[in-house]
């Protein structure tokens, strides 16, 4: 009982006092000034200025995991969680992963950039506390949203235009352009790393070797977690390799596929320009293209982190309906590609590659239209260029210009044999569709230039218009504008 009455902790708020624990107020998080405050005694009381009826409501949220109301929490609830670094975990609560349902995903708010460049890149970050803020790239500014769309603060990098970006959480971005040495880091607050830490990750082996993708691991999804892996290509485009980065650290650990250009023989040092991560298969997929007179030829490698870093395995050469993007699936187990030419969607088993995978052996099955891919296999057509394709959750995602289509697994009725195969639909209603934007609509559509999910959203940049697009399917989404 002893011990007990010591964890106590008495609050006076706005003139009205609370009781609570330690281990309960600990629950807000280091990045909380909650979390810090030390038992005291109801003669003694911490005062804190602010309104008693708020704090009740995110009180009881630290107690018991969700917010008293099922409705959407207030912009008053809201400014009053971000006082306490509340305001990601609170957006979290009521817009998780399980939430997302991609048929009901529906514009909610429309997010303005300030200056003249539009969007190059958007992120959302995946790792807690900030499950779902939004960072997104325009021109050489980067721009961190909070997981409410409520507030921003935007750096100035050196990049001309970012085209890698990695939300690592809302204090830290790192960001990367394809003819600019180096990865960036953008602190948005004095939570980020400290100032002796370097402002540019390189390639220790060529300092001037430019960025042409990134894909950051979850905490406890990497083997020395958590890591980022960057793909690098040198000044002179002889050299390319993937490092890996301790981003507690922010050093170097680990350098993974490195390629030498030897006289003409450009194919077989392709640099990956695409890079996911497989949390539960702990491996890393890099993917990369060139295209010549002769055709697109590409590869595609999946590394296991955990093992030799200097043999990958499971690699394919593509040259007939080489990816236009390819993306990878923990929740499905298999990797999804869009083919260049024909604009199709294809799907490997990752439980099917170990068996003899290799150079040379066809893994993909089609799952849209088979005839009109192997029309398109032989001819010249480019239909594919520009398409990009996303996993997210038991989803796959590919934008088409400016519409998004999704793919799903479904389980056939026990009479047409009872198995799994993938279905196609469109986000919203369909190409035709129009966007709203906080009571306006844009009836015509921009190219997505880039994309992102994290929790029940889905954020969109669009060319030549400064700002992005959120989606979102929550039930309670809270449908704010900037």
């Amino acid at each position: 009982m002893a011990s007990a009455a010591a964890a106590v902790v008495t609050l006076n708020v706005g003139g009205e006092r609370f009781q609570t624990t330690t281990a309960t107020l600990s629950r807000a998080g280091p990045s909380s000034p909650l979390s810090s405050l030390v038992p005291s005694s109801p003669s003694a009381p911490h005062f804190l200025d602010g309104d008693p009826r708020l704090f009740a409501q995110l009180l009881s949220f630290l107690r018991h995991g969700r917010l008293p109301s099922p409705a959407p929490p207030s912009a008053a609830l809201l400014a009053e969680a971000r006082r306490f670094a509340l305001d990601g975990a609170l957006f979290a609560s009521i817009s998780p992963a399980s939430a997302f349902a991609p048929l009901s995903l529906r514009p909610s708010a429309l997010l303005p950039l300030a200056g003249r460049a539009a969007p190059s890149a958007v992120a959302v970050c995946a790792s807690p506390p900030h499950p779902a803020s939004l960072v997104a790239a325009h021109g050489g500014v980067v721009t961190c949203f909070d997981a409410a769309l409520a507030t921003r603060t935007s750096v100035l990098t050196p990049l001309p235009a970012v085209d890698s970006l990695v939300a690592v959480s809302t204090a830290l971005a790192l960001a990367g352009a394809r003819d600019f040495p180096g990865v960036h880091l953008c602190r948005f607050s004095d939570d980020a790393p400290a100032a002796a830490v370097p402002d540019v990750l390189s390639w220790p082996d060529s300092p001037s070797a430019t960025v042409l993708s990134m894909v950051a691991t979850a905490a406890s999804g990497a083997p020395s977690a958590p890591w980022l892996f960057a793909s690098f290509e040198s000044a002179r485009r002889n050299s390319s390799a993937i490092v890996a980065f301790d981003l507690n650290s922010l050093s170097p650990v680990a350098e993974i596929g490195r390629k030498e250009v030897f006289g003409a023989d450009v194919e077989a040092a392709i640099p990956a320009t695409k890079l996911g991560w497989l949390r539960e298969h702990n491996l890393l997929l890099a993917a990369g293209s060139h295209s010549s007179p002769g055709g697109v030829v590409g590869d595609i490698r999946l590394w296991d982190v955990r093992a030799s870093v200097t043999v990958p395995v499971w690699e394919v050469r593509e040259k007939e309906d080489c990816f236009a993007d390819v993306s990878a699936s923990d929740a499905l187990s298999a990797l999804f590609k869009v083919g260049a030419a024909s604009g199709e969607v294809f799907m490997a088993d990752l439980r099917r590659l170990g068996n003899g995978g290799g150079i040379g052996l066809e893994p993909w099955v089609c799952i849209g239209d088979r005839q009109r891919a192997a029309a398109a296999a032989s001819s010249r057509r480019k239909e594919g260029n520009g398409c990009k394709i996303e996993c997210y959750c038991n989803w796959v995602f590919v934008a088409r210009g400016a519409d998004v289509e999704v793919w799903s697994q479904v389980e056939l009725a026990p009479e047409a044999g009872g198995k799994k195969v993938m279905k196609g639909n469109w986000v919203g209603s369909g190409p035709s569709m129009e966007v709203g934007t906080g009571g306006e609509a844009v009836k015509e559509k921009a190219k997505i230039v880039s994309w992102a999910f994290g929790g029940s959203r889905m954020a969109l940049a669009r060319a030549d218009k400064r700002s992005v697009e959120v989606w979102d399917s929550a039930p309670a989404a809270i449908c704010a504008n900037t």
